[in-house]
């Protein structure tokens, strides 16, 4: 009887754990590749050319200027994004053990933030939430037991949570969000727009203001869906997940939804107050 309810409670908080790795690893493999593939921002003249770059996060000791000195020759940075990209189809395979897991997560986070200064100028939220999963993925795998493994869950639900609700909360002070303008302005611009959801909105008007408070409200009230063990959790997950969605459609952003939705079984545990390790 006790060894299957330590199965029951392994597996409780294992597979959100599992999921987390999976589908963050998707969204370090998608980076890597496009890094891999698009080369003309390193190149001189480019966003990232190194010649002006290294000088924007400069190293504190020279030993970690040689460092990224290295790391930012071309052949090198080829070759560390496609290792990444090794260890992140091994995180996405059905290989279980724990050790080698634990390795695959270690070397993903530790490799980000030696290539981070390489990609300075086009980085953005998903490569700091995927960061973040695969670092509490391989400190909860590191400790080797249910307890630490479910920790990472919980810190990765949380986590979310708080990524959530700070973003509508940071929104609120912005005339642009609160009279419904900002959804408008975002699509007209050339990073993030689109000319045809921009049309709509514009003829529209109505419609576009109610988007953007529906926007702040689901984010602002995000942290509200832990309340009564997560009774609704599963409604706001779907919800947001449809978000991401969105905006990997019409601004461009894939990866956000890779990275957040990763995070979305931790989400549910932490609500449901699942895998406690008990």
């Amino acid at each position: 009887m006790l060894s299957r309810i330590r199965k029951v409670a392994e597996s409780a908080c294992a597979q959100p754990l599992a999921t987390a790795e999976r589908l963050s690893a998707a969204t370090h493999l998608l980076s890597s590749l496009e890094y891999m593939v698009r080369t003309t921002d390193r190149k001189p003249g480019g966003l990232n050319d190194w010649t002006h770059t290294r000088s924007q996060v400069p190293a504190k000791t020279k030993a970690m200027q040689a460092v990224r000195d290295f790391i930012a020759r071309e052949p090198v940075t080829q070759a560390l994004h496609g290792s990444r990209a090794v260890a992140a189809a091994v995180l996405i395979s059905p290989v279980k053990n724990n050790t080698v897991r634990m390795a695959a997560n270690i070397y993903l986070a530790g490799s980000q933030v030696l290539v981070y200064p390489r990609h300075l100028f086009g980085t953005d939220g998903s490569d700091q939430v995927s960061f973040l999963v695969q670092t509490a993925a391989a400190l909860g795998r590191a400790g080797g037991t249910d307890a630490t493994r479910n920790a990472a869950v919980q810190f990765i639900g949380a986590q979310t949570v708080l990524s959530y609700g700070a973003s509508g909360w940071a929104k609120l002070p912005g005339d642009a969000w609160r009279n419904g303008d900002a959804l408008a302005k975002i699509m007209r611009t050339q990073t993030y727009g689109d000319e045809w959801f921009f049309k709509q909105l514009d003829k529209y008007p109505a419609a576009s203001r109610a988007i953007c408070h529906v926007v702040l409200a689901l984010e602002c009230g995000f942290p509200l869906l832990l309340i009564k063990k997560g009774k609704y959790i599963d409604a706001g997950l779907l919800v947001m997940g449809g978000f991401h969605l969105a905006n990997a459609r019409f601004m461009g952003l894939s990866r956000f939804a890779w990275a957040f939705v990763s995070t979305y079984p931790s989400v549910r545990a932490l609500a449901k107050g699942t895998g406690e390790g008990r």
